[in-house]
């Protein structure tokens, strides 16, 4: 045998994964559902589109309510938007008759994690509004990336799609 100093053996190699491989199995860790936390993965993004949709709404209705730029297409964005939120909230999961979030859900309950500095009252110009559609319709790319649920996946595509509509109907405004 030549001179092997400083190299690894092939025994060395194999216990080494065996061992990965045993505390791995051994961590009880359950693969991609395994969560720590009472919010999964799937939820939190639902929560956060959520809060998006919430401001949008709030920026439309600035802009409906000033009678800036074309009335009439602010409102019908506005509903589908109004929809789209309506179609989250129906996604997100039921909690037990016990916990606080279950009665503040129907209503208006916090999302988890930092709270985004507030929309203004001020009404957004349309080229402001379609900017922010843009953003939206990017975001929910990046978002369904995080999405295990096909179903949600779908639901937060179509939106995607619908947001990029709007970007497009607001620049022929």
């Amino acid at each position: 045998m030549g001179n092997d100093y400083g190299a690894i053996r092939r025994r060395t190699v194999v216990a080494g994964a065996l061992a990965g491989i045993a505390a791995a199995a051994l961590s009880g860790c359950q693969g991609p559902r395994w969560y720590p936390s009472e919010i999964s993965p799937d939820e939190y993004v639902l929560r956060a589109v959520i809060t998006e949709k919430r401001r949008l709404i709030a920026r439309y209705e600035a802009g409906v309510s000033s009678g800036m730029g074309p009335v009439d297409l602010l409102e019908r964005v506005l509903k589908h938007h109004r929809d789209h939120l309506a179609a989250l909230r129906e996604r997100l999961p039921e909690r037990p008759a016990g916990e606080p979030e279950a009665a503040a859900e129907a209503e208006e309950s916090p999302d988890p994690g930092p709270s985004p500095a507030p929309v203004g009252d001020e009404p957004v110009p349309v080229s402001g509004l379609r900017v922010a559609e843009q953003s939206a319709a990017a975001s929910r790319a990046r978002q369904l990336a995080r999405l295990s649920d096909s179903g949600l996946a779908q639901l937060v595509a179509s939106i995607g799609a619908c947001e990029t509509g709007h970007a497009r109907l607001l620049s022929e405004a």
